[in-house]
């Protein structure tokens, strides 16, 4: 008696589980309308979580002067940042104690890496967005993004890069054929009919973008950023 009792139970478990699952996992594919860029200052935890999970580009301003390793890295060089990361493991752990805010369901981690950009590096090709959860976090300089909504993915032709991208889950990235700054080629139909929002990634703050979204990234000036994945169980299905 008492043996089906609790094997009732751990079906109704087993069933809730899934459910709240499936719910997640559709709201994590959600595309909204809305083009606006969301912008909080200085959030807690709840705040990014309810900011994240509407699936909208959200700018989280002037949250790196809260961040302890980095405050300690704005000067640093690039060279400097790779030995603290290679022998250094308090500074591993303070950095993804503060992306943990950051952490969608079931997460297993965030994978990381600096980037030093000189002036004038461009994208050529927009990218598009294949992660649940990725941030491009600008530590010194600004970056120049644009940002195209899902619902104009038909007027983008794409191609598969070859080569896959440690930001990207190791996966083959999808970009578009046309070049964004030839003129000759950004003239034709379909992508002349292009709508995209032009922000300004500064110094201090940190860019969610989310998934099925395409963005281009242009450095006006020497800058170094870091760009972040959280992997979860969703970030291993296929598609």
């Amino acid at each position: 008696m008492y043996g089906k009792i609790i094997t009732y139970l751990l079906i109704l478990v087993l069933i809730v589980l899934l459910f709240v699952v499936s719910c997640y996992y559709i709201s994590l594919n959600k595309t909204t309308n809305n083009v606006e860029i969301l912008q909080a200052e200085t959030p807690d935890f709840n705040k990014i979580q309810i900011l994240l999970n509407q699936n909208q580009p959200t700018i989280f301003r002037q949250v790196l002067y809260g961040w302890e390793p980095i405050i300690h890295i704005f000067d640093a060089s690039l060279d400097d940042i790779d030995y603290l990361i290679n022998n250094n493991q308090d500074f591993n752990k303070d950095i993804l104690d503060c992306l943990s805010n950051y952490s969608m369901f079931l997460s297993m981690g965030w994978e990381y890496k600096f980037l030093e950009k000189t002036n004038k590096v461009k994208d050529n090709h927009f990218i598009l967005q294949r992660n649940y959860r990725q941030l491009f976090i600008q530590i010194m300089g600004t970056q120049r993004i644009y940002l195209v909504h899902p619902s104009q993915s038909n007027l983008i032709e794409t191609q598969i890069m070859d080569e896959t991208s440690p930001n990207n889950n190791n996966k083959p990235q999808t970009v578009s054929k046309v070049n964004f700054w030839n003129k000759q080629e950004t003239s034709k139909e379909p992508f002349n009919k292009l709508e995209y929002t032009e922000i300004i990634l500064r110094e201090g703050n940190i860019l969610f973008i989310p998934k099925g979204w395409w963005y281009l990234k242009v450095s006006e000036e020497d800058n170094m950023c870091m760009e972040a994945i959280n992997v979860s169980l969703f970030s291993l299905i296929p598609f």
